[in-house]
């Protein structure tokens, strides 16, 4: 704290007022251990060069959305329109509060080489943490996002890792939207390594994008573990193609849904866990095709669990519909009844 390129919030009459001191060379903003009373949106556009490091003390620095009309918490802007500035911004051990009438905990937009890690976002109405309209080289890791309506919300994001995160809904919490969003215009995203538990819609949403890994992640409780979308929501090709879905845990009523024209998914060395819809699942599908799926386990569980989202016993299989060109080999099939 001896530093003199890192300002401390607790000398500012607000936050919004540390983060327009942030010097032009960039530096770094501490948060000490306290409750940060948010009662409009937290702003700062970056200039090239201009560095921020945004930190605080974990559950202990506590910022707090106030506003009730759908307002984020903390907008941040790189440099408008650039690809690869020399730009550089690190969120780290802070928690975000909000509201389900508050919008989004913290949006970054045209962000690069961008961290946000080990932060905590609790009951906001919006998205956790949304990335776009068009950014590279980020990362969000180790984070708690709970009673959220969404938790990651991509556009246009190249070379994305989401990884160690935790995402859930409250018992006595809003009702959730999908859990984790990819727009068509994203690039080589890893989701890895994730604990997504117990939400009302998808766990993930494809939406009509391409060349992404989905690997070693635990998804329970979901109606829809993994979906992609031959066809996305704006204006993109219509494909969703060139997936690797790997090694993970998938215990929803239905395991991977691919609508329309999906082409070319690795769907290999998952376990597949009581899922009465469908462990994989293929609509729509005339165009649709080319997928491997190989080495996986589907099977029923010893036992339902209070969060199955259906009291039928059944234990879907995999239903390829129209698609074309497909191998399926290798897998193991354990009481599938249909």
């Amino acid at each position: 704290m001896d530093n003199p390129a890192t300002l401390n919030a607790a000398d500012f009459s607000h936050l919004q007022a540390a983060l327009d001191a942030l010097p032009e060379t960039g530096g770094a903003i501490y948060l000490p251990t306290g409750e940060y009373h948010v009662p409009d949106t937290l702003t700062r556009a970056l200039a090239e060069k201009q560095h921020l490091y945004l930190y605080g003390e974990g559950r202990g620095s506590v910022l707090i959305n106030d506003t009730a009309h759908g307002q984020p918490l903390l907008h941040i802007t790189g440099v408008v329109g650039s690809w690869w500035p020399d730009l550089k911004i690190t969120l780290r051990d802070l928690t975000f509060v909000g509201s389900h009438a508050s919008g989004d905990a913290l949006i970054l937009d045209y962000p690069n080489d961008a961290l946000v890690d080990a932060c905590c976002f609790i009951g906001h109405g919006g998205t956790a943490v949304r990335l776009g309209p068009q950014g590279t080289n980020v990362t969000v890791r180790d984070c708690w996002m709970r009673d959220c309506r969404r938790a990651l919300c991509a556009e246009n994001i190249h070379h994305l890792s989401f990884h160690g995160n935790q995402t859930r809904s409250l018992r006595e919490g809003q009702e959730q939207a999908e859990h984790v969003f990819l727009g068509w215009e994203c690039r080589e995203v890893r989701i890895v390594s994730n604990h997504l538990a117990y939400g009302h819609a998808q766990a993930i949403i494809l939406d009509g994008t391409a060349q992404h890994v989905i690997a070693n992640n635990t998804i329970e409780g979901f109606p829809v573990a993994i979906e992609g979308r031959g066809k996305g929501q704006t204006n993109p090709p219509d494909h969703c193609r060139d997936i690797v879905i790997s090694g993970n845990y998938l215990h929803a009523d239905t395991g991977v849904l691919l609508r329309g024209q999906c082409r070319g998914f690795a769907i290999t060395g998952n376990t597949f866990i009581n899922n009465p819809v469908a462990a994989v699942r293929c609509e729509d599908a005339t165009a649709g095709g080319a997928h491997a799926i190989t080495g996986n386990v589907i099977r029923k569980s010893v036992y339902d669990g209070e969060y199955v989202k259906t009291a039928s016993r059944e234990q879907g299989g995999i239903d390829l519909g129209e698609a074309q060109g497909c191998v399926v080999t290798g897998n193991v099939l354990d009481g599938v009844t249909s």
